[in-house]
């Protein structure tokens, strides 16, 4: 399969290896010569555009976009009129504008588009999912309660952070769009919502001009209740998930890669990811999953209109 990489930056070159490693070939490269980062020998693109209708008129099979998020949609549709197969990093955009429209062109075209919310390829987030739909061994899911937090002037620290996409409202920055994961996966977990509410932080401690911090709350169908915290300001980071079931409670701790079992008995147990295993790899298996579904295969990804429900809830936050 032919892949181009659009946009340079962190995440793309992330996106490169792995689709690289999985035997995409050739391996293009769409940029403008505006990332930050110093360029990476390892990572030689075999061919690099500055013109996105000339790469796209080399007819890549997959197009991954990116770039910021607010030129998602406008980058994703030309690759799609084009036939293309799409994978969008998250969120799928700054705005509901034009998302629809992107869902009804990829039907039309008969192509796969997918948005890169790696999280739902950890493996303990995957074994909530399971113990949910099972009902095994905790009962019910009541409540959750899911935490993303950290610095953004630490995040990468080879830049001026505020002139990052995180930190420009232009671009589509802020916490509740760059920590959109956890959105997405307390949905994928709890089920469809039917009620929400979200609140902006109006203090601006880092001097930005988006909401460097944001809380939500959601009734979901099954009658449960969730809540979400998301923060660009403040540190230690901490990034948790709790959840009361009504036989018991579940701690995840993301970062130190651990998922403790609390029992109604008093009981409890404790489970970490696979030897070996690193966060990386849930870049690697969004990847070989996204290739999958571009032959037929049943994808786990995000799907647009699953991306289209977690950011209408982002953006009804009120400040």
């Amino acid at each position: 399969m032919r892949c181009l990489i659009v946009g340079f930056g962190s995440i793309g070159r992330r996106h490169f290896r792995h689709f690289r490693d999985l035997g995409c070939a050739p391996m293009d490269v769409f940029r403008t010569g505006k990332a930050t980062m110093v360029d990476d020998d390892t990572l030689p693109p075999d061919n690099t555009y500055t013109d996105y209708a000339e790469a796209l008129a080399q007819e890549p099979d997959i197009v991954v976009i990116a770039n910021p998020t607010s030129l998602h949609i406008p980058f994703s549709m030309d690759a799609i009129k084009a036939g293309c197969n799409v994978l969008i990093e998250k969120p799928i955009s700054d705005s509901l504008d034009g998302c629809v429209e992107l869902a009804e062109a990829a039907a039309s075209k008969g192509v796969v588009v997918g948005i890169a919310h790696n999280q739902r390829y950890h493996p303990l987030i995957q074994r909530i999912r399971e113990m949910i739909a099972s009902g095994l061994p905790l009962g019910q899911p009541l409540m959750a309660h899911a935490h993303m937090g950290g610095y953004l002037p630490d995040w990468h620290p080879w830049e001026d952070y505020k002139q990052g996409y995180a930190a420009r409202k232009d671009l589509g920055g802020g916490a509740s769009l760059t920590n959109i994961h956890e959105l997405d996966f307390i949905i994928w977990l709890m089920g469809p919502t039917t009620d929400h509410a979200g609140v902006g932080m109006r203090l601006h401690p880092l001097e930005t001009d988006v909401d460097e911090a944001s809380a939500f709350i959601m009734t979901h169908e099954s009658g449960a209740i969730s809540a979400l915290t998301l923060s660009l300001a403040h540190k230690p980071q901490r990034r948790t998930m709790d959840i009361s079931f009504t036989g018991g409670n579940i701690h995840l701790d993301l970062l130190n890669g651990k998922l403790e079992l609390q029992f109604a008995d008093g009981g409890s147990e404790t489970m970490i990811p696979p030897e070996g295993w690193e966060v990386d790899h849930t870049y690697r298996d969004q990847a070989a999953d996204f290739m999958a579904s571009v032959n037929g295969e049943t994808g786990t990804f995000t799907s647009v209109t699953e991306a289209i429900t977690a950011l209408g809830i982002a953006l009804e936050r009120k400040e």
